[in-house]
């Protein structure tokens, strides 16, 4: 198992120097390729879009396989082959590249989002959940530090080198860092997860009464709770309608799916602002947004062990509320800031405070949804959570052209807030049904002793 936990941590490490070659630096990219406003809020919704086609019926393909890892190595293959794409965008003629850009990036998402949920589906069976916290903090820890050094150096480069070389370049090399992040993630023991859902089947098999007494609703489910891919039922229409209905059982996990959207929506309402308040009104290249990532990165660092035992004292529906609190600080600096210094020392804070968001976001997920068809589940809340997505940097656009950067910035950190109540709302909710489901039990027990 800790090997397992070590080589998800090297993983992780791989896959951050990939993505850090390409992701940072896609905004600056499409506006030295002329993108319009609302081509940049594109390179946000776009994804989104093709993710919401995407995800239920992959997942549905992903739980057809009993072994996931080959899959999921696959999907993840052929999203990083779109970095070869990228590089190719400059050969086309000026006034297609803006849009080509956005296109490839929207349609990498087809095989990512495929890939991402495969990769939760997988991930969940291979570090228990106890273990979730301090494996997920070390990943991230580690993930944090390559992932500053690749994008401080790659900043660099991409001022050194000539426009558009140098990111033909970068790209190219982020190609091959994720060939070699397939080969890391092909050495996670899978075998090892198939003994101890063995063991676990057997001792359930050993006490099938004690089991259907003390299953929880929010982690299990009744063999026949979910159709199956393979389980036509009476007609697509029907297992639709069943399949919806066992989702609507599940309390937890919607009401987690119905703050995680509002606050998707809260949160990705100002990232085409910054992109463009970034480069257009600071002036900042692409070092500048490099530095601006160690910043954020930086202050990560520190914030990820103390979020890890904040979440193991508190859960982490409470962790994910007190981190969100404090992300609207990000509005409300690029509103009332002119100085890329100022944005780069308050990002420092907020990398810090952000960083509970970023470990307690998926670990919640994981807590609400039933073990079984998990893959599902999991498809069902990334496919939710990408309406918000979808719409989002469209809003954010529409709240610059209509009130300017400063009233857009300060309209996103009033939503920033309230999606971070969203988060409270559904920890307090769960905490009543937790008494009133431990009333009556104590209530028995009282009776029973007396």
């Amino acid at each position: 198992m800790q090997a397992n936990i070590r080589t998800n941590a090297l993983h992780g490490v791989m896959s951050v120097m990939a993505l850090n070659m390409v992701q940072p630096f896609i905004g600056i990219f499409a506006v030295k390729l002329n993108a319009t406003n609302y081509q940049i809020a594109l390179l946000s919704s776009a994804p989104a879009v093709v993710s919401l086609a995407a995800m239920i019926p992959g997942a549905r393909l992903i739980d057809r396989f009993p072994r996931k890892q080959r899959i999921t190595m696959a999907f993840l293959l052929a999203h990083r082959a779109f970095f070869l794409a990228l590089a190719c965008v400059p050969f086309f003629t000026p006034d297609r590249r803006a849009a080509m850009l956005v296109a490839f990036v929207a349609l990498m998402n087809l095989p990512g989002a495929i890939g991402n949920v495969a990769w939760q589906s997988f991930i969940s069976g291979i570090i228990p959940q106890q273990l979730r916290p301090a494996a997920f903090a070390m990943r991230n820890r580690w993930m944090t530090l390559a992932g500053t050094v690749v994008v401080l150096a790659a900043g660099r480069m991409l001022d050194l080198i000539a426009y558009p070389r140098g990111y033909q370049v970068a790209f190219l090399l982020a190609f091959a860092l994720a060939v070699a992040e397939i080969w890391v993630f092909s050495r996670i023991d899978e075998a090892w997860v198939e003994h101890m859902q063995m063991q676990r089947a057997s001792r359930s098999q050993g006490a099938p009464a004690a089991a259907a007494a003390t299953t929880s609703p929010a982690t299990s489910e009744s063999p026949a709770s979910l159709a199956s891919p393979g389980d036509d039922r009476s007609g697509p229409l029907a297992t639709l309608r069943h399949t919806w209905s066992q989702v609507c059982r599940q309390k937890a996990f919607l009401r987690y799916t119905a703050a995680s959207i509002y606050f998707y929506l809260a949160w990705q309402t100002a990232w085409p602002l910054f992109t463009l308040y970034q480069v257009r009104v600071l002036g900042a290249n692409n070092l500048w947004v490099s530095l601006l990532n160690l910043a954020n990165t930086g202050g990560s660092l520190v914030g990820y062990s103390f979020w890890a035992r904040y979440a193991n004292r508190h859960g982490n529906l409470r962790t994910l509320f007190a981190a969100s609190a404090g992300i609207f600080i990000v509005p409300t600096v690029y509103a009332f800031s002119h100085s890329l210094y100022t944005v780069a020392m308050f990002n420092l804070l907020t990398g810090a405070v952000f960083s509970g968001v970023t470990l307690s976001l998926f670990n919640a997920l994981l807590d609400v949804t039933p073990e079984r068809h998990r893959t599902s589940y999991i498809a069902y809340y990334n496919t939710s959570v990408n309406v918000s997505a979808i719409l989002a940097p469209v809003f954010g656009v529409l709240l610059l052209n209509a009130f300017g950067f400063m009233w857009a910035f300060l309209a996103a950190a009033f939503l920033r807030i309230t999606g971070s109540l969203a988060f409270l709302l559904v920890d307090r909710m769960e905490a009543r049904d937790r008494s009133e489901a431990a009333g009556p039990t104590a209530c028995a027990a009282t009776i029973q002793a007396g």
